[in-house]
């Protein structure tokens, strides 16, 4: 520490004095009064009754009118030559008549759907149309693409695009955890009428985890980062970054119609900074000087893929003001909060955001989880909490916490009470004492009971579809309500099936991929000690890889030429060898890292059984927000 520092902290600390004496007497008077319950605005005490049965909140049957969604599949009149596809899911596609053929700006989530939408859209026009070319926004809404693609046809979308989608829909370490965390945020396997089910299009059906798509990937790429114009059909377009829920989004200007259209960034609710089901930082500081761009063109119509047709220089301007501002808004006083001091949890209930920003807006996320993921994305997990660098074990944590507060029945009764009791705070609090109960004990019954009951009434109190999703998808898991095809299931079976790569989808997959999967596969623990090279061969593919064994890791790089020790394999027996299903009496040198794998948690196909892979499909891109 240099002398000028240390003279810094000297005449602070003589300067703090008298201030920090008054603080600390200030602090212990207030500690001795009772702290007010807090709760986010997006919880509501009262609840209102969907028209299928739902018990839910006022803002929650707003959505679709927020989002642009509808229960009938219509092809909308946005413009002369340009319509809006909407009711085939949480997104519209939209078709712009050009001077040489129609473009089409995204194809849907599935071939069926965009076959669909083709036919609506031909019958409204009474004619038959020529596609020169396909517009992708991002990854997600691509998988009708086969549906829409006539001779000659282009398709347009960011370099990353590709890449990105094989990343989140290929053979991935991370899609059981994402696709199970998605299978709770979406309710799909809530029931469809009554008060357990979705008030809103914000639910995905289960038809939505097994798809048929024609994806194809794109033949034209915009550059990374770049804004650029390009002539597509005869129709000039102006492509800007778009980033908000993936890298490879970008957005849209066509000066002709003055029409700009962007993907989640002008909705009609709070744009989701972080979604409950996981997935990478998405960056405020991107995400508010992509959309500058777009607030810039002073467009006069603006179509969002999830939001409503918005007509008019002072309507489209206040959109986009108010989704920027949202977003900065909450990014800067997070911001300001950690420099006060704060951990999340402090800034995510300290930070205000006046009403007319977030009144009714919270009906996908909430503000408070989008604060923590601000603060976790700007300067990391800890708080400042000494407690938390070397915790003690979960377990050990609860089963103190239970014994000074009297045991497991005397919390037990805690709970049941405060669920019984009701009321935000206490049904809240009765998830924190069960928390600690099942930390112990995951079959006690009555807290499971309690638990079930205190999630599903906060999740019919609770503004946000992503919070409901959960909230309502913990208490049917526990009371065996959550069903495939008839049949009790649970998170954790679900996430060993999505999280399982099929033989025929590993086989059809590039080889990277398939050894990629291995290197998560070791356990340390077995592989200690084990030290091993050899290089491998796979049929259909030039390279020559070699695989190493050692400290705990397996590393995987491109050589010239075979080792000593080399290996060929077919694709299915690759495959094979991914699974565990390749026979163990081959002696080569994949007999010895096989020693070193745990696929504990990977879940063979059974055939007949409600989770069995169908081959041809594959889970829906839609899951990724």
């Amino acid at each position: 520490m240099s002398n000028r520092v240390l003279l810094i902290l000297a005449c602070a600390s003589t300067a703090l004095a008298p201030w920090l004496a008054a603080r600390a007497q200030s602090t212990d008077g207030a500690a001795a009064q009772p702290a007010a319950s807090w709760s986010s605005p997006s919880l509501r005490s009262d609840t209102v009754i969907a028209p299928n049965g739902a018990i839910t909140t006022s803002t929650a049957l707003r959505a679709n009118e927020l989002w642009g969604l509808t229960e009938t599949k219509v092809a909308e009149k946005v413009t002369e030559g340009v319509y809006a596809l909407r009711g085939w899911g949480i997104a519209s596609s939209y078709a712009l008549e050009a001077p040489d053929g129609w473009l089409i700006i995204d194809t849907g989530d599935s071939t069926r759907a965009a076959a669909e939408m083709r036919e609506l859209l031909e019958q409204t026009l009474g004619r038959k149309i020529k596609v020169a070319a396909i517009l992708l926004t991002h990854w997600h809404y691509a998988d009708g693409t086969g549906a829409w693609l006539d001779e000659g046809t282009e398709i347009w979308g960011h370099e990353f695009l590709d890449r990105n989608r094989s990343a989140s829909t290929g053979v991935s370490v991370k899609s059981g955890f994402y696709q199970t965390r998605a299978v709770a945020q979406f309710g799909v396997f809530h029931p469809t009428q009554g008060p357990d089910a979705f008030p809103n299009l914000m639910r995905f059906s289960p038809e939505k985890l097994l798809v048929e798509s024609s994806y194809q990937p794109p033949t034209r790429l915009f550059e990374n980062g770049r804004v650029i114009d390009v002539l597509v059909a005869g129709e000039p377009v102006q492509v800007a970054p778009g980033r908000t829920d993936t890298s490879c989004s970008v957005s849209l200007y066509f000066p002709r119609h003055r029409l700009a259209v962007t993907n989640m960034m002008v909705t009609g609710a709070i744009f989701n900074i972080y979604t409950l089901r996981g997935g990478p930082f998405r960056n405020p500081d991107i995400f508010i000087n992509d959309a500058r761009w777009v607030e810039a063109k002073n467009a006069a119509i603006l179509l969002d893929i999830h939001g409503p047709t918005l007509k008019g220089d002072k309507v489209v301007h206040e959109a986009i003001e108010r989704s920027v501002d949202q977003v900065q808004l909450i990014h800067d006083q997070t911001l300001r909060l950690i420099a006060q001091g704060m951990g999340p949890r402090e800034a995510a209930e300290a930070l205000y955001m006046p009403r007319h920003l977030r009144e009714g807006r919270e009906a996908y996320g909430q503000v408070e989880s989008h604060v923590r993921q601000v603060y976790n994305g700007t300067v990391g997990w800890f708080d400042g909490d000494v407690y938390d660098i070397n915790p003690l074990s979960l377990r050990e944590e609860a089963s103190r916490t239970v014994e000074m507060m009297g045991g497991v029945n005397a919390v037990r009764r805690s709970a049941a009470e405060a669920a019984e009791k009701g009321g935000l705070a206490n049904w809240r609090w009765s998830l924190k004492l069960t928390s600690l109960l099942l930390q112990l004990d995951p079959a006690d019954a009555e807290a499971r009971r309690v638990r079930a009951d205190s999630a599903r009434a906060l999740g019919q109190r609770t503004t946000s579809a992503n919070a409901r999703g959960f909230y309502i998808t913990e208490a049917l898991q526990i009371e065996g309500g959550l069903k495939v095809q008839g049949q009790p299931m649970t998170l954790d079976a679900i996430r060993r099936f999505v999280g399982t790569p099929g033989a025929e989808q590993l086989a059809a997959a590039s080889v990277d991929e398939n050894l990629q999967f291995v290197r998560y596969l070791v356990d340390p623990r077995k592989a200690e000690g084990l030290r091993q090279s050899f290089t491998l061969a796979v049929e259909g593919d030039p390279r020559i890889r070699r695989l190493e064994l050692r400290n705990g890791v397996i590393v995987v790089s491109d050589v010239a030429a075979v080792e000593p020790t080399h290996l060929r394999l077919t694709r299915q027996e690759l495959a094979a060898f991914v699974l565990g299903t390749r026979p163990a009496s081959a002696a080569d040198p994949l007999i010895e890292i096989d020693r070193a794998l745990d696929r504990s948690h990977l879940m063979p196909a059974v055939p007949g059984s409600v989770l069995e892979h169908k081959p041809g499909m594959k889970a829906s891109d839609d899951l990724e927000h």
